[in-house]
């Protein structure tokens, strides 16, 4: 019997032309960084609070990874933020933040959960290291995906944005979602493959195939893609 090496590859891509991506443009880009805030991307607030309370020993060492992972990839998101800066590229934050306190204005798979994050508290704010400098936009969700509740297509419209390089957490979740709208709605993603994280090693792997199955979204490491910011020109 035939065994699909790639077992997440839909074979009929293989029967279409590739997707021809445009070079990047300073212009027309923006950097999207998803989640990284005190919810549910330091240890000590939000999630990892909740962690920290957990013992059966095994669940707390599945758990544990996903600090590891996020500390991986926070210098990473630094390495692009600053290229980005100096480049003059949108850098934009996508957090999660309810408007009331019980987050009943969430969608219910989430506020269902027992999720609430008002605006105001310590876990809707961005993560020290990564937080946005100046005027840097700050975009609110109340969704996993961060189009279905917010402004940001209309506020990428606005700013001319076409292409997107897209990081944080996590691979399989906000992340996927955010990036497959994005895509549908005609923009270029290109995710960062380890400017990604997620709560294992084999979510991240099989999010990141099954994302860039096709080339509907590409995936570039982070020294590919400053490079290509490195190389981007400015009119």
């Amino acid at each position: 019997m035939f065994k699909n090496p790639f077992p997440f590859r839909d074979p009929y891509f293989e029967l279409q032309d590739p997707v021809e991506y445009p070079p990047l443009d300073p212009e027309k880009t923006a950097l999207l960084i998803i989640d990284m805030q005190y919810l549910d991307a330091h240890p000590d607030y939000g999630f990892g609070a909740a962690a920290k309370k957990v013992t059966d020993e095994t669940l707390r060492r599945r758990l544990a990874y996903r600090w590891e992972g996020i500390a991986a990839i926070i210098p990473n998101i630094q390495k692009l933020q600053q290229a980005c800066r100096q480049k003059g590229i949108e850098i934009i934050h996508v957090r999660i933040a309810n408007r009331t306190r019980d987050g009943r204005d969430g969608v219910p798979t989430i506020s269902g959960r027992g999720v609430a994050v008002p605006e105001d508290s310590k876990e809707a704010q961005i993560l020290e290291e990564l937080a946005p400098v100046g005027d840097e936009i700050v975009i609110s969700k109340t969704s996993a995906g961060a189009f279905n509740s917010t402004n940001l297509d209309q506020v990428l419209r606005n700013l001319g944005i076409e292409q997107l390089l897209v990081a944080g957490i996590v691979t399989n979740g906000c992340v996927e979602i955010t990036a497959r709208d994005a895509a549908d709605r005609g923009y270029w993603v290109t995710l960062i493959s380890d400017g990604c994280s997620a709560s294992t090693p084999e979510l991240h792997a099989n999010a990141l195939e099954r994302l860039t199955d096709g080339d509907i979204i590409l995936a570039k490491a982070t020294e590919e893609a400053l490079q290509a910011i490195l190389d981007a020109q400015t009119k």
